[in-house]
C-alpha cells in the first residue's frame, strides 16, 4: 500500500473518534492525574550538577526580599512609636486642660469635651494597633529566620551531596581494587558489599529545613525575640513612646513575655534599679563632644557615638576594627557592629526640648497675666481665648497673633478632635 493510501486509511479510521482537543474538554471522572511519588536518584550527582547546586546556594536573589523584611521592621518600629506618641500627647494635653480648669474653677468647655472624646477613642485603638504591630514584627522576624535557615540548609545540602559523591567514589575504588586482587572467585563477596544508598539533594534539603524549623520551634519567646536586636529596638521604641516623659526604665528582656505569649509587666524594683543606671545618657558624643544628631550604638557593648565621629575613628585603625573608645570598655568593634539608634535620638531631642521649656512657660505666664485685665464678665470665653493664643503660639512658632480671636465653638471642637 502506498504512503498516500495509508494516510487516507488512517484518516478514515479516526473520523468517528473525538479529537485530542475535544477529549481534553470532557471532564475526567477520576479527577486530575496523580503524580508519582518522588524517587531519589540511583547514583550521585555528576560534577556539572554539583556545580549548579553549589551556584544555587550562593545565589543572591533573596537580597531584595531581605531588604523588604528589614524595611518592614523599620516601618513597624516607627509606627509603634508614632501611635503611642500621639496617645501620650493627647493625654498630656487633656491633663493640662483639666488642671487649668480646676485652678480657675471654671466649667468644662467644648474644647475639653472634644479632647476627652479623642483620648477615649485613642485609649481603645492604640493598644490594639500596638498589639498588631508587635505580632507583625514577630512574624517578620520569623520569616527572616526561616530565610536564613533555608540558606544554611542549602549550603548543608551541597556539603552532604559532595560527601555522598565522595563515598560512592571510594566504594567503587575499593570494589575495583578487590576485583583486581581476587579475581572472579570473590564475586559473591562483592555482591554482599552493597553500594551505599544515595539520598539525593531534594530529601537532604527537606530534612535540613525541617531540622532547623523544629529547633526554632523549641525556643522560648525570650530566645526568639528577646535576644533579637531588631525586636529589642522595637520594644525600646514602644516603651519610650509611653514612658519617655516619666523616665521609667525598660524592664529586662526576660520579663517581656508571659507563658501565653503576651507581654509581661516586668515590675521588679531590683532589676529596674539596675536598668535605671543605664537610662542616664549624655547627649554629647564621647569622641567629638558635640550633641549627637546621628547616634550610632554598638550592638556589642551598647555605647553610643555620633556616626561621623565613630566612622572617622575606626577608619584610622587597621581593618576598620578597634577597641571601643568609651572609657573602660574592652570590646573590639567595627562599623558593622553599630546601628542607627532612633530611641537615643528621641531622648536627645526630648532633652533639648526640656531645656527650652522653662522659657516658653515664662512667656505663657506673662501672656496670661496680660490677659487678666481683659475680663468682659464671661470667664469661659476668656479661658477659650487664652487657650487659642497658646495653641497659635505652639503652631506658628513666633507668628504675630491676630488681635481678636473669634470664639467659634464648632472650629474649636474640630481642632480638639
Amino acid at each position: 500500500m502506498s504512503s498516500r493510501g495509508r494516510l487516507q486509511s488512517g484518516a478514515q479510521r479516526n473520523r468517528g473518534r473525538p479529537s485530542a482537543a475535544s477529549s481534553s474538554q470532557v471532564p475526567q471522572a477520576n479527577g486530575p492525574a496523580q503524580l508519582p511519588e518522588y524517587e531519589p536518584p540511583s547514583c550521585p550527582l555528576n560534577t556539572e550538577a554539583r556545580r549548579a547546586l553549589a551556584e544555587l546556594s550562593r545565589n543572591q536573589d533573596t537580597r531584595k526580599y531581605e531588604d523588604e523584611l528589614n524595611k518592614s521592621i523599620s516601618l513597624l518600629t516607627s509606627s509603634v512609636g508614632n501611635i503611642n506618641d500621639r496617645y501620650s500627647t493627647r493625654k498630656g494635653s487633656l491633663r493640662r486642660m483639666q488642671e487649668k480648669r480646676e485652678q480657675s474653677q471654671a466649667e468644662k468647655n467644648e474644647r475639653e469635651w472634644a479632647e476627652e472624646k479623642a483620648v477615649l477613642a485613642l485609649r481603645v485603638d492604640v493598644p490594639q494597633l500596638t498589639d498588631e504591630c508587635d505580632r507583625a514584627v514577630r512574624d517578620v522576624i520569623d520569616l527572616r529566620i526561616e530565610l536564613e535557615d533555608g540558606k544554611q540548609a542549602l549550603k548543608d545540602t551541597v556539603r552532604r551531596v559532595e560527601a555522598e559523591t565522595a563515598n560512592a567514589v571510594q566504594w567503587k575504588a575499593a570494589r575495583d581494587a578487590r576485583d583486581n586482587a581476587a579475581g572472579e572467585e570473590d564475586e559473591d563477596e562483592d555482591m554482599a558489599d552493597a553500594e551505599p544508598d544515595v539520598v539525593g539533594p531534594t530529601r537532604i534539603l527537606r530534612h535540613e529545613k525541617k531540622k532547623a524549623a523544629d529547633d526554632y520551634a523549641t525556643k522560648t519567646l525570650h530566645e526568639r525575640y528577646g535576644l533579637n536586636n531588631d525586636y529589642v529596638g522595637f520594644k525600646s521604641m514602644w516603651h519610650d513612646a509611653i514612658h519617655g516623659q516619666d523616665g521609667k526604665p525598660l524592664p529586662d528582656a526576660t520579663r517581656w513575655f508571659t507563658q501565653n505569649g503576651g507581654d509581661g509587666d516586668g515590675d521588679d524594683d531590683e532589676d529596674e534599679d539596675l536598668v535605671l543606671a543605664e537610662e542616664h545618657i549624655s547627649i554629647n558624643c564621647p569622641l567629638s563632644m558635640v550633641v549627637m544628631d546621628q547616634p550610632y550604638t554598638s550592638r556589642k557593648c551598647k555605647h553610643t557615638f555620633n556616626k561621623p565621629a565613630i566612622a572617622e575613628f575606626l577608619r584610622g585603625h587597621q581593618g576598620g576594627r578597634a577597641m571601643c573608645p568609651q572609657t573602660g570598655c574592652n570590646k573590639e568593634v567595627s562599623l558593622a557592629d553599630f546601628y542607627s539608634d532612633q530611641v537615643i535620638l528621641r531622648k536627645i531631642k526630648r532633652a533639648q526640648a526640656s531645656e527650652t521649656k522653662p522659657d516658653v512657660e515664662d512667656d505663657e505666664d506673662e501672656n496670661d497675666a496680660d490677659g487678666e485685665g481683659n475680663d468682659d464678665g464671661d470667664d469661659s470665653i476668656t479661658m477659650t481665648q487664652q487657650w487659642d493664643i497658646k495653641q497659635e503660639r505652639a503652631r506658628a512658632r513666633g507668628m504675630q497673633l491676630i488681635a481678636d480671636i473669634g470664639g467659634g465653638g464648632e472650629d474649636e471642637e474640630d481642632e480638639g478632635i
